[in-house]
């Protein structure tokens, strides 16, 4: 059923009021007054009486609806009017909308905050992905500027192996200096778009420039990055590829030059830099066939050479031990960067010839020591799990050089182990056949981790960094190494600390029995030698 509106309401009251009105009428002049004349005098009263009413009526009606649309353009008002008829109404009214105004305020400027977080990287304070992929589409509209804007990739090189060996606080300050930098570098650009796209990598985006800036801006970048590689003592700090965008080009076509150009610049000099300007005849993935031709190279001149961390005993009884680093060395006898060899190595199916070359160039730079008392370990890639070919031939390659073979230690990571169980007991039975040592490095992810210490029966632990960074403030973490260190002397295998940092991690660690410790408060990383 329809609901009645005031107005319909009005036209019911003001019938019954009508009839009221007309039977009251009668009865005063029938009953009360001398009835003679009553008729004509009660029909002319009866009249005038239905007649005012009716005018009273419509002019209450006319005034409720003047009231009415006067109240909803109050509504819909910036301010309130003057003369309202319901100036109570409209006071309310008028404080109800300031008060939602100030509300919409309130959450706009709270989306507004949430918009700009959302788009922020939480360690570095710069924008991430998201922003650069937005801005870059911006660029290259159609209808954009005419003139040239620039692309930077940044590439850091080295924040895998500072995490290894330093721990993740000497990581993030990494990370960190190199944002430093490039914020500074952009400032001289005039330039605010400025991005950390990944764990390693960063952007810079420079509107209206041409191609003469570019080798301004590498070189610029080159010389702040082999400063701080002065100041941290690292192997490189980070390359930088350069390419201009055009307007109407898709996302793509200027990423895979600048890939590229980063791919260029990591197989050049040290912190490098390259600028690709045009579109390379080659398909679109130009950069990883460069990567390729680089790592064949590598293979066919065997460019590597060798560093090594220490590891300082706490237990004298224990052997000493030194984890060695290879290092690999383009056509030009630049280095190149560690944990990016190996990421394109396994890419393009190469990984298992690159590491044949690493194990074989070791043993013979172990041959040239023979002075040498300590064991030397090396890292073994997950790829190595898989391949029986590889597990076949590093088996032979150890029993004939069983003289060596008791001085190699091999470590392989405990979350890698953890995944594949079957391929982790083939390669800890066969190494332990030629007579080498294994070791679990970063262990300690969790309860599991006595799981698969006891199916594998390592000689020796590594204990994860993480566990390192929070232990002078968490007891839990005390706890769990200590039960670590206990089980693991009861079954006659060493455990070695990594990441330590500072003196306290250090004097916690010698108070709970632990082995041994490995981190840059100890011993630095020093190269080795050479071959080629």
């Amino acid at each position: 059923m329809k609901a009645q509106t005031i107005y319909h309401k009005q036209w019911l009251s003001l019938c019954i009021i009508l009839l009221i009105a007309v039977i009251s009428n009668l009865f005063v002049f029938t009953v009360w007054l001398d009835g003679a004349n009553s008729t004509g005098q009660n029909l002319i009263s009866s009249g005038i009486l239905i007649i005012s009413l009716l005018v009273l009526h419509l002019s209450h009606q006319l005034l409720l609806k003047k009231a009415e649309k006067q109240t909803a353009s109050e509504l819909t008002a910036s301010q309130s009017s003057a003369g309202n008829l319901f100036p109570f109404l409209s006071s309310a009214i008028q404080q109800k909308k300031e008060s939602l105004s100030q509300d919409v305020e309130k959450l706009r400027k709270i989306n507004s905050e949430l918009e700009h977080k959302a788009l922020l990287d939480s360690l570095t304070g710069l924008q991430n992905r998201s922003a650069f992929r937005k801005d870059l589409m911006a660029l290259l509209q159609p209808n954009s500027s005419p003139d040239k804007a620039c692309l930077c990739l940044i590439r850091s090189t080295e924040l895998t192996t500072i995490n290894h060996q330093r721990g993740r606080i000497a990581g993030d300050e990494y990370l960190m200096a190199i944002a430093e930098i490039i914020q500074n570098v952009s400032r001289r650009f005039s330039t605010d778009r400025i991005y950390r796209l990944s764990g390693s990598d960063y952007a810079i985006l420079i509107p209206h420039v041409s191609p003469s800036m570019a080798p301004v801006l590498g070189k610029e970048l080159k010389q702040l990055f082999d400063n701080l590689q002065t100041q941290i003592a690292t192997e490189s700090i980070a390359y930088s590829g350069i390419t201009l965008l055009h307007p109407g080009q898709q996302p793509e076509q200027p990423l895979a030059r600048a890939d590229l150009a980063l791919a260029k610049a990591q197989t050049s000099t040290v912190n490098g830099w390259y600028f690709q300007e045009e579109d390379s005849t080659d398909d679109a993935f130009q950069g990883e066939n460069h990567w390729q031709q680089a790592i064949q190279a590598i293979i066919e001149t065997r460019h590597v050479g060798f560093s090594g961390q220490e590891i300082q005993p706490l237990n004298m009884a224990i052997c000493n031990y030194i984890q060695i680093i290879p290092r690999f060395t383009g056509t030009n006898q630049q280095s190149l960067p560690l944990e990016t060899v190996y990421a394109m190595a396994m890419r393009h199916g190469m990984m298992n010839k690159l590491e044949e070359l690493v194990i074989e160039n070791m043993l013979q730079q172990h041959k040239q020591h023979p002075e040498n008392v300590a064991r030397w370990g090396l890292n073994l890639s997950a790829s190595a799990l898989f391949n029986s070919s590889f597990i076949g031939w590093l088996e032979q390659l150890l029993l004939q050089e069983h003289d060596v073979a008791p001085d190699l230690v091999f470590e392989m990571d405990e979350e890698m182990l953890d995944c594949h169980p079957a391929a982790s007991m083939r390669m800890f039975e066969m190494l332990r056949r030629a007579g080498s040592r294994t070791c679990i490095s970063r262990f300690g992810k969790g309860l599991s981790s006595f799981r698969l210490y006891r199916e594998l029966r390592p000689d020796y632990i590594k204990l994860d960094s993480g566990l390192i960074d929070i232990l002078a403030r968490d007891t839990t973490s005390q706890q769990f190494i200590r039960m670590i260190i206990e089980i693991s002397h009861r079954a006659g295998c060493v455990v070695i600390a990594e990441g330590v940092e500072t003196m306290a991690q250090r004097e916690i660690l010698e108070r709970m029995y632990v082995d041994g410790i490995q981190g840059q408060l100890v011993s630095k990383t020093i190269a080795i030698s050479e071959t080629s």
